[in-house]
C-alpha cells in the first residue's frame, strides 16, 4: 500500500476485529458478498447471545450499512484507508480511517496531526500516551451542526519518516472508552516499511 510522497505502509488486520474497506470500484463486488456473511453470522450470534434481542436495540440494514462505508470509503485520499471495526458486541461497523504520510521538513507536533487543536472543542481535549508509549491519543468533544455531541478519539504516531493517524468519530460517547483501546492496538499494526 502507498501512501503520500511515496511512504510505503501495511497494515496486519485482526479479521475477528476489523475489517478493511476496498476504496476501488473493482474490489467491490466480491467484498461486498464477503461481508454481508460476515454480517449476518455477527448478527445471528448477537442474537443467540442476547436470546433472540439485538444487543445494540435495532437490527442492522446491512446493505446500506455496506453502502456506507463503500462510500466514505471511496471518498478518502492518497494514502488513507478506511477500517470497520466489528470487535465490540452490539455495535459496528464502526468506520475508522487510518492516514499514513511523510513526516513533513518542519513538522507540527503530534497534536497538531491528531486534531488536538483548532475548532471550537466543548471541553479541552484530553491527551494521552497509548499504551505501547508510542504515541498519543486524543479525545475530544465537538459540536455538531445540530448542537448533538460529537466524540473524535484519534491516535498518533510519528516515526521512520512518516505521521501514522487514526481516527474514529462517534455520536455513541459511551462507546468512547470501549473502543479507544482498540485503535491503539490497530495504530501498533501500522507497519511503515524503510529502505534497506
Amino acid at each position: 500500500m502507498s501512501g503520500t510522497n511515496v511512504i510505503t505502509w501495511s497494515l496486519d488486520l485482526d479479521v475477528h476485529e476489523w475489517i478493511a474497506v476496498p476504496s476501488s470500484a473493482l474490489d467491490v463486488v466480491q467484498w461486498r458478498a464477503d461481508v454481508t456473511t460476515v454480517f449476518e453470522l455477527l448478527a445471528a450470534a448477537e442474537a443467540k447471545i442476547a436470546d433472540g434481542q439485538p444487543l445494540n436495540g435495532g437490527i442492522l440494514d446491512i446493505e446500506p450499512a455496506l453502502d456506507t462505508l463503500l462510500e466514505f470509503s471511496a471518498a478518502l485520499g492518497e494514502g488513507s484507508m478506511l477500517v470497520a471495526g466489528i470487535g465490540l458486541l452490539g455495535n459496528w461497523p464502526l468506520p475508522v480511517v487510518v492516514e499514513v504520510s511523510a513526516t513533513a521538513t518542519d513538522p507540527g507536533d503530534l497534536l497538531d496531526a491528531a486534531g488536538a487543536r483548532g475548532g471550537f472543542p466543548v471541553d479541552p481535549p484530553a491527551v494521552d500516551d497509548v499504551s505501547d508509549g508510542d504515541g498519543i491519543r486524543v479525545t475530544r468533544l465537538d459540536l455538531d451542526d445540530n448542537g448533538a455531541i460529537l466524540a473524535q478519539v484519534s491516535c498518533a504516531r510519528r516515526a521512520d519518516g512518516a505521521d501514522v493517524v487514526l481516527t474514529w468519530r462517534t455520536s455513541q460517547l459511551e462507546l468512547v472508552p470501549q473502543f479507544s483501546p482498540l485503535l491503539e492496538e490497530l495504530l501498533a499494526h501500522v507497519t511503515i516499511e524503510t529502505d534497506p
